[in-house]
């Protein structure tokens, strides 16, 4: 029996040389889609950095350096690089980030690159955003930690203007362009911008500007209600959420009773991100077999 809801697969726990292989083996076996994410850079003169992880904000003194599976040196590849080569590698499994921490991007330079990525996988890319949790990231590429939220507003803004208008304008607080020309525009019309997080603001944001969530599925009743109140209630909207594990079955099934339509799981247990080898491909063989996704 299929399983009840649509599956994406968490590449990023996979050796990064393995990850378009892993990528491939999940096409075959029947996976929706292949989920990247990422951290950009992660402080190495703070030994407490972990500390700020949302895990360990919510366990409080409970929480010990273990609830987080990677550290600064831990191997992320650029999300839509990854993907990019994996589009050249797969014919239709989609192609989804898990989040994008877009505040941290110049508007223009990411529409770029995430309309490319469009294009070159022929309509494949599910673009999941967030503002991510590290005051370090936003410190050391430049940005205002302090003033996040506003700026992902207006990017998001200002990336619907690059993929939808002909001649792009716009006119903002953090951005000031156009007219000006942007080609090719991304196939997917809209193309899905799913808000990721696990806060109100987050999901008031997906209500307000999103095409989708990415995040805990005890929030959709919450975005379905913004959503009606903003007059959305009618429109596409798709509820996707991610599991730092093998979730069963069972699992399964009560997260798409919640109204989650998809699950970017995680098959493998233990070990850090960027660490899973070999052996993890036939783990995830396994896997596949034990939820009747083959």
């Amino acid at each position: 029996m299929a399983p009840p809801l649509k599956l994406g697969l968490n590449i990023v726990w996979m050796k990064p040389e393995l990850q378009v292989r892993t990528a491939q083996l999940a096409e075959q076996l029947g996976f929706e889609g292949a989920w990247s994410g990422e951290h950009l850079a992660l402080p190495k003169s703070d030994p407490d950095w972990w500390r700020k992880y949302p895990t360990a904000v919510a366990l409080g003194e409970r929480a010990t350096p273990g609830v987080v599976n990677f550290n600064p040196d831990s191997a992320f590849l650029d999300p839509l690089i990854v993907l990019a080569a994996i589009a050249g590698a797969t014919k239709k499994i989609r192609l989804g980030v898990g989040i994008y921490m877009l505040p941290l991007r110049d508007a223009v330079l990411a529409a770029r690159m995430v309309a490319s990525l469009d294009v070159l996988s022929r309509g494949r890319l599910d673009l999941g955003v967030g503002l991510g949790w590290s005051q370090d990231e936003y410190r050391f590429t430049g940005n205002d930690y302090s003033r996040r939220g506003r700026k992902m507003d207006e990017t998001i803004a200002a990336l619907r203007a690059c993929f939808e208008m002909e001649a792009p304008e716009f006119h903002g607080e953090f951005y000031d362009f156009g007219p000006m020309g942007f080609q090719p525009k991304p196939i997917q019309k809209p193309l899905p911008i799913l808000i990721g997080g696990g806060t109100a603001a987050a999901e008031q944001r997906a209500a307000r500007l999103g095409n989708g969530w990415h995040g805990p599925a005890s929030s959709i009743p919450r975005i379905k209600a913004a959503l009606a109140a903003a007059g959305r209630g009618k429109e596409p909207f798709q509820f996707s959420t991610i599991t730092l594990g093998p979730a069963s079955r069972a699992a399964l099934e009560e997260m798409a009773e919640l109204g989650v339509e998809r699950a970017v799981v995680t098959p493998w247990v233990g070990g850090k991100l960027g660490e899973f080898g070999e052996e993890s491909l036939r783990d995830l063989e396994r896997y596949a077999k034990d939820i009747g996704l083959i």
